[in-house]
């Protein structure tokens, strides 16, 4: 049968293969998004959990929150406080890797549509930035070098800052998280870079305009030394000015978080899904019902059974494909354009699929929309196109 034929009969019962079509592309938009957001969201842990690098960092008091954010979510915040904390703890017995961060929150720039980050770490002794570098560099960034996150577009390995330009001598992996959206520059250069800010009109608090302030401070402990004992050397040594947050712990409340997020986006998918595979089964028993009458008239004209077999599953085939390509349609438009939202919403790292992942996941989704479509129709199919005619049409008078 030509396909000219096949979408005739599609339309000769538009409203069921309507109500059907409508049924499998919801499906699909079920599937797409249960599928593309837990695996997004576990990429984006797994990729977040090998690279918590460091034993404890230490925040100023009342910022833990807002550190526990910034290693989940990348968003950072504006807390800081003296150098002289560094200092302080640098030579406490059992450290062995010791670094700082201080940045500025969401600045204005010339690159970007939005707004970036900008941080400020001593490459020398960094261990926090290194694991996310694609490309090696050199650690001397000096005054007019910069590494850029993920997101971060350069024209000719140049960004422009704050009416300036500055070479890209290398780029961050993708993190799913606000770190994609950050530039980040050799410590030394803080002052300077503060004062082309305020020049372009950027508002900076008293605390951000100190060049001697820090926003974090990263330590590694040698192996079997007591991380509790190096804190309390810490607070004897600088006060109780700090909080302390635990990256390496964080690895297993991301665990948690995903097994219930997932989980729960699961149920959901599962549940729903056996109710549209229901009503699918209904509309079948419906539709096939009502064409018996044709495929009476077919078998009197000659048709065999496994022509009309194959017709009526054509059809079907059909009506799946495209339920099943507007589906994923649809769920793409509404889960790849806002994947970062969804990762901050749920306070997670959020690493989407590329291309051929993505790709992958709508052949997947098609196949399977084709497959329970067959499944709950080919019991009825076979039912009517092995109906005797004669008794069939003799019914319907």
């Amino acid at each position: 049968m030509s396909v000219r034929n096949l979408f005739r009969n599609i339309q000769s019962h538009a409203f069921y293969n309507v109500c059907l079509l409508s049924a499998i592309a919801i499906l699909s938009v079920i599937l797409f998004g249960s599928i593309v957001i837990g695996t997004s969201l576990a990429n984006g842990t797994e990729n977040m959990k090998g690279r918590l690098g460091a034993d404890i960092m230490l925040v100023p008091r009342g910022a833990k929150e807002k550190a526990e954010n910034l290693l989940l979510e990348g968003q950072r915040g504006a807390f800081y406080f003296e150098s002289s904390i560094y200092d302080g703890v640098a030579g406490i017995e059992g450290i062995t890797k010791i670094t700082s961060q201080s940045f500025l929150k969401s600045l204005s720039a010339d690159c970007c549509s939005s707004e970036v980050e900008i941080v400020f770490f001593d490459p020398e002794t960094d261990f926090v930035v290194a694991p996310w570098i694609e490309q090696e560099y050199e650690k001397n960034l000096g005054g007019e070098r910069v590494v850029v996150g993920h997101n971060i577009e350069s024209t000719d390995g140049v960004i422009k800052l704050f009416g300036q330009d500055y070479p890209v001598v290398s780029k961050m992996a993708k993190t799913g998280t606000a770190l994609d959206s950050s530039v980040y520059f050799a410590a030394e250069v803080k002052g300077e870079i503060l004062k082309a800010a305020e020049e372009k009109g950027s508002f900076l608090t008293d605390a951000q305009k100190r060049s001697g302030t820090l926003s974090s401070i990263f330590i590694n402990v040698s192996d079997g030394y007591d991380i509790g004992r190096v804190i309390e050397d810490a607070h004897r040594a600088v006060g109780d000015t700090f909080d302390v947050v635990y990256p390496k712990q964080l690895n297993e409340s991301l665990g948690e978080s995903l097994g219930g997020i997932t989980g729960g986006i699961s149920v959901i998918a599962v549940s729903l899904g056996i109710l549209l595979a229901t009503l699918m089964l209904i509309i079948n028993s419906i539709l096939m019902n009502r064409r018996k009458q044709d495929v009476a008239l077919m078998r009197i004209l000659g048709k065999t059974k496994k022509d009309l077999v194959r017709m009526l599953v054509s059809e079907l085939g059909i009506i799946s494909l495209a339920g099943g390509v507007a589906g994923c349609l649809i769920g793409a438009l509404v889960v790849l354009p806002f994947g970062t939202y969804i990762g901050m919403s749920l306070n997670m790292p959020y690493l989407g699929p590329g291309p051929g992942a993505t790709i992958a996941v709508v052949a997947l989704i098609i196949v399977g929309a084709a497959l329970i479509v067959f499944l709950t129709s080919i019991v009825f199919i076979l039912r009517i196109s092995g109906t005797d005619p004669y008794l069939a049409l003799r019914r319907e008078e």
